[in-house]
């Protein structure tokens, strides 16, 4: 387990119950954190007056490691992050005025490493760009669930050490930008644990 010494539940109301009902579909019930013996689990809530029917069961520490690989093994992939950005059209023209803001700062420093401009032009015509840069980006974020995968893609090993450093609020803003939600089967009493019973409702599908 990662991050503070009190446990916080990562994936509460992403994991959905998978166990069957009598009609054959899914329960479908936001799983929750609930620790038995000391063992952190996400469990389908025995809560009088719901559909919920408590019964089904995942180690927590297991599924968020599993769900982190799943997603991260996912944004590794180019053609997946290009699909997460063609849904994602809430932001589109703002993705286009943060590239122009940060090619033309690229230009501005160009410049002045070339002695095209002095440092006091490139320091006035630098400001009202990074304000403006500033203010999209805060913008994006708030319209686009993508835009939280901006600075954190890269290659497997790179996006492991930057989870790392995030908390856990930060970590499920990049998998509910990827995951619409996770279906939790029945466990195979036969298997310690199986990665199989986990069913991914990507966001962007194949």
């Amino acid at each position: 387990m990662e991050g503070s010494t009190k446990r916080s539940y990562l994936l509460s109301g992403v994991l959905r119950c998978g166990k069957p009902k009598a009609d054959g579909k899914p329960c479908g019930w936001g799983m929750s954190g609930r620790p038995r013996s000391g063992v952190p689990r996400y469990v389908c809530p025995n809560t009088p007056g719901t559909n919920a029917c408590a019964g089904t069961a995942t180690n927590a520490e297991r599924t968020d490691d599993h769900v982190r690989d799943m997603v991260l093994a996912a944004l590794e992939s180019p053609t997946f992050v290009e699909r997460l950005r063609e849904q994602d059209t809430a932001g589109t023209d703002l993705y286009d005025d943060v590239r122009a803001d940060e090619q033309e700062l690229e230009e501005l420093a160009r410049d002045m490493g070339e002695r095209r401009t002095s440092r006091k032009e490139w320091m006035i015509a630098r400001q009202p760009i990074e304000e403006r840069l500033e203010r999209n980006r805060a913008s994006l974020a708030k319209v686009s669930r993508v835009a939280v995968l901006s600075g954190f893609v890269g290659t497997f090993e790179d996006m492991q050490a930057r989870w790392k450093r995030m908390n856990n609020s930060q970590r499920r803003a990049i998998i509910t930008a990827c995951v619409r939600s996770i279906e939790v089967r029945p466990a195979d009493p036969h298997k310690r644990w199986d990665p199989d019973r986990f069913v991914f409702d990507w966001v962007a599908q194949g």
